[in-house]
């Protein structure tokens, strides 16, 4: 007679009354790893969902979710990006969520497709589907992310050689330190009027055609 593994403390729940005292057999029945695979395979007959989330996933980081990607330039010490007000604790969570949520949706169906699809249908082309994903998704994030990440710091240096040029022009002397420090007020500032009004994309790119 079969019985889990945890038939040896059943005694104890018995005598302070948590299960009834009878002849009841507790099996915990062992998991089935055909019935895995043919629920992977199952999913991975639409093998055109993956494609779907990657499209997905490439907009929302473009539009919603690219601030990550300036949050770890900051953390690296630069100064030129900005935040843009959106950007606030609790629709920052849920924004990440999303982003977090997309990416390894994409991840499980392209590895379920990779196995319907391979003529062998080996388990380790579950592992070469989750790892193919994972790497189309960077290359996604990269080309969705490097617009917003490559305006703002043009614009940064925009600025820091615009006030240079005017320093020189005057015959002023600035120091370095006064100089960016300058640079960066006046940037932060422009952009988050812009970005009140609504319009941080179009500013951006409107003075990148200067």
């Amino acid at each position: 007679m079969k019985k889990c593994v945890f038939s040896s403390i059943l005694p104890f729940f018995r005598e302070n009354h948590f299960l009834p005292d009878n002849n009841f057999i507790y099996y915990i029945p062992p998991v089935s790893f055909e019935f895995f695979l043919d629920k992977v395979n199952g999913v991975g007959s639409l093998w055109w969902l993956p494609v779907v989330f990657w499209i997905a996933y490439f907009f929302w980081s473009r539009s919603m979710d690219y601030p990550a990607e300036l949050e770890k330039h900051i953390k690296n010490g630069r100064a030129w990006p900005y935040l843009p007000k959106f950007w606030r604790a609790e629709k920052r969570k849920l924004i990440r969520s999303g982003n977090y949520l997309l990416s390894w949706l994409g991840n499980l169906f392209c590895a379920c497709s990779l196995y319907y699809l391979f003529p062998y249908e080996h388990f380790v082309m579950i592992i070469v589907g989750l790892a193919l994903s994972v790497f189309i998704e960077i290359k996604i994030r990269s080309l969705a992310t490097k617009d917003i990440v490559r305006l703002q710091q043009d614009r940064y240096f925009q600025i820091y050689t615009q006030l240079a040029n005017q320093a020189r022009s005057k015959g002023k002397e600035i120091s370095d330190s006064a100089l960016l420090s300058r640079t960066q007020w006046q940037h932060q500032n422009d952009l988050r009027l812009a970005d009140k009004q609504g319009r941080l994309m179009e500013f951006l790119k409107g003075e990148a055609k200067l």
